[in-house]
């Protein structure tokens, strides 16, 4: 996301450095600075921490631990853009996807820890 966001900004100089770029071009490239920031930030406020006492989900705008006993089962989705992963619990559902890093590890870390295996 950085480097998307960061290419983005080079795109944004690059037009003000241009003679005859035009104001939507400058539109454009403000528009995917704000998404790349916001999925950045996003993405690093994201946490699934996995513990003796259950699995703790930081967002950004909550966080909330779930005991391991609560957590029915746990769907690997493969699809075109990666896989995701569907856990589904008594409390709700909670969805990660191959975009965290290390996640086939904690896939596995919470399906030994919930006795799905």
């Amino acid at each position: 996301m950085l480097a998307a966001d960061s290419l983005w900004i080079a795109v944004f100089f690059a037009l003000a450095l241009m003679r005859g770029a035009t104001p939507g071009a400058f539109l454009s490239a403000a528009f995917f600075i704000a998404l790349f920031t916001a999925c950045a930030i996003f993405y690093n406020r994201l946490a699934f921490t996995v513990a003796d006492d259950g699995l703790t989900v930081r967002t950004f705008g909550a966080e909330r631990t779930l005991s391991f006993s609560d957590i029915l089962r746990v769907d690997v989705l493969p699809g075109i853009v990666g896989t995701s992963y569907a856990i589904r619990t008594r409390l709700g559902s909670l969805s990660f996807s191959s975009l965290l890093a290390g996640h086939q590890r904690l896939c596995s870390l919470i399906v030994s820890r919930a006795n799905l295996a």
